[in-house]
Formats: C-alpha cells, sequence, structure tokens
C-alpha cells in the first residue's frame, strides 16, 4: 500500500510553524508552573528542588536562557516551514529550498552545540541565589546533543547537493 502525501504536504509547513510556536509556550508553561518547575529543575539542571531556592528571579532567568536557547530551534523549524511550503508548491529545484533547509540544518548543529552551554547557564542562574556554599556547577554532555549535530551535518550536506542539483536543473531550463 502506498502512503499519499498529497495532502499531508500542504498541511507540514502551517504545523510547523505551530509547532515552533508551541516549543515558546510550553516552555513558557513550564517554567511558570508549580508543577512544570520541577520538571524543569530536575531534567535542564540535573538538579532536586530540594537543593534550590527559586526564587522569582532565578525562575525568570532561567526561563530567559531557556527561551534564547530555544529561539534557535524555532528559527530553524520556522525554516523547515519553508522548505514544506516549497515542496507543497512542487517547486522541487527551487534555489530557496537548500537555503532552508541549510538554514534549518545549521540550527540543528547550533542547537546541538549550545545545549550543555544552555544547561550549564540554568544550573549557574538557578543556584545563583542559593546561600554560601550551595551554589552548583554543573556541565552534562547528552547524546541527543551529538545526533542532532550530526544530523545537521549530514542535512548540511544534502543542503549542498540540492543547491548543485538546482544549478543543474536551471542550466537544462535555459538550454531547453
Amino acid at each position: 500500500m502506498k502512503f499519499n502525501t498529497s495532502h499531508l504536504k500542504h498541511w507540514l509547513a502551517p504545523a510547523a510553524k505551530v509547532i515552533a510556536a508551541l516549543l515558546l509556550l510550553s516552555n513558557t508553561l513550564l517554567w511558570w508552573l508549580p508543577d512544570g518547575q520541577a520538571l524543569v529543575v530536575k531534567h535542564f539542571a540535573t538538579l532536586t528542588t530540594e537543593t534550590l531556592q527559586l526564587t522569582p528571579f532565578a525562575l525568570g532567568m532561567g526561563w530567559g536562557v531557556s527561551t534564547l536557547h530555544l529561539l534557535i530551534m524555532v528559527f530553524g523549524i520556522w525554516a523547515m516551514a519553508g522548505v514544506f511550503r516549497l515542496l507543497a508548491q512542487r517547486d522541487y529545484f527551487h534555489p530557496d529550498i537548500a537555503t532552508e533547509l541549510q538554514c534549518f540544518a545549521w540550527m540543528l548543529v547550533v542547537f546541538g552545540v549550545t545545549s550543555p552551554l544552555a544547561r550549564l547557564l540554568t544550573v549557574l542562574v538557578l543556584t545563583l541565589e542559593n546561600p554560601e556554599g550551595h551554589q552548583v556547577i554543573a556541565v552534562s554532555f547528552e547524546m541527543n546533543d551529538v545526533l542532532l549535530v550530526l544530523i545537521g551535518a549530514l542535512m548540511v550536506m544534502l543542503a549542498h547537493a540540492l543547491q548543485a542539483a538546482a544549478v543543474i536543473a536551471d542550466d537544462n531550463r535555459q538550454i531547453v
């Protein structure tokens, strides 16, 4: 049985934009809802709530760090929405496809590379107002970060191949 993508491709660009917006909204809700704070502290900061004094300043700074980091991925998803839009128009060799794909790929690489730094900064701002001797520095590397960098690098190479294909397609159009 063959999967028909003709209807799906028209929904991918708007869905990607909605997902980007939902990422920012869910990040905000996690930081400002009490149950979400425990999840954020455990996941992002790899700490327990017992070791923290979650002041409004710490929460605001933590939210700011995570939001700035998340904006990298949002920018990349927005670029991917551009790829989906062009593919839905059946403009497979449009030069912007390779450009948008390359932008998305680089955002994956940057997000993966900066993830340990974002987690470190989150830990620092969350424990900044703790009493003397209870401030924490924690550096963590996750396999997901490495995978994002590798997948992003692969997509950068694919984008280069698409750029070359677009040039060849344009040359062929000019000959005919």
